[in-house]
């Protein structure tokens, strides 16, 4: 297996391993922030996509700029890339240095991005407050209430914006517990209800994270 699918392997592996390991949401998260601030910005030999997510910019393109949430925005590929566009945005993210890092670049940049240092548990999505959520690379949903809170964080015609493993990539990654299994995300929406499905895709496609050809899953919701 190519070395920097290994360190693919090692960084994503932490819903699990620290579920095991830890005691307490605060622990859990501390070795979240450690593990993404070394990859995103202290190990140069890391390998992910430092444009923005291409599903994103395809959805960006068809939708008026407005506000948007980019939900574990990392070192703010996607928040930099809204906000170039014209687009009001926030980001959130446990690696603080990440984070940081994303603030310089808007300020190179000149363009405006309120970040906040939280977790998926601890953000507060707010009322009708977004007209994009992006949840690129963070996972499948697996929160307690995550879709009720996207449901009513966004405003109504608002855009939900999902890129992920499938579970036959983490399979073949050799973690047959790593990625989101087929339908699963699709499903989440239809049962909370008051969505429409844009589009949801399992196929193969160059994953941002390690930069491999992996089976992924993309999906577009738009809330009614």
């Amino acid at each position: 297996m190519k070395a920097h699918k290994m360190l693919l392997l090692t960084i994503l592996c932490c819903t699990s391993a620290l579920a095991q390991s830890v005691t307490t949401l605060e622990e859990r998260n501390e070795r979240i922030r450690e593990r993404w601030n070394r990859s995103l910005v202290g190990d140069s030999s890391y390998t992910f996509n430092k444009e923005a997510n291409n599903l994103l910019s395809q959805t960006a393109k068809s939708a008026n700029p407005g506000k948007a949430l980019c939900v574990a925005m990392g070192q703010g590929r996607n928040a930099l890339y809204l906000a170039r566009q014209g687009w009001d945005v926030t980001g959130f993210d446990l690696a603080d240095k990440a984070v940081a890092f994303a603030v310089e670049q808007a300020k190179e940049q000149n363009v405006k991005l309120t970040t906040e240092i939280a977790s998926f548990e601890t953000f507060d999505y707010g009322t009708e407050q977004w007209d994009m959520i992006t949840w690129l690379y963070g996972g499948c949903l697996q929160i307690d209430g995550i879709s009720k809170k996207i449901k009513t964080a966004l405003k109504p015609g608002g855009l939900f914006v999902f890129e992920f493993f499938h579970r036959e990539a983490g399979i073949e990654m050799g973690r047959p517990n790593f990625g989101c299994e087929k339908n699963a995300l699709r499903e989440i929406f239809t049962k909370e209800g008051g969505f429409d499905v844009l589009l949801y895709e399992e196929k193969e496609g160059i994953a941002d994270y390690g930069m491999d050809t992996n089976k992924l899953i993309y999906m577009v919701v738009t809330k009614l």
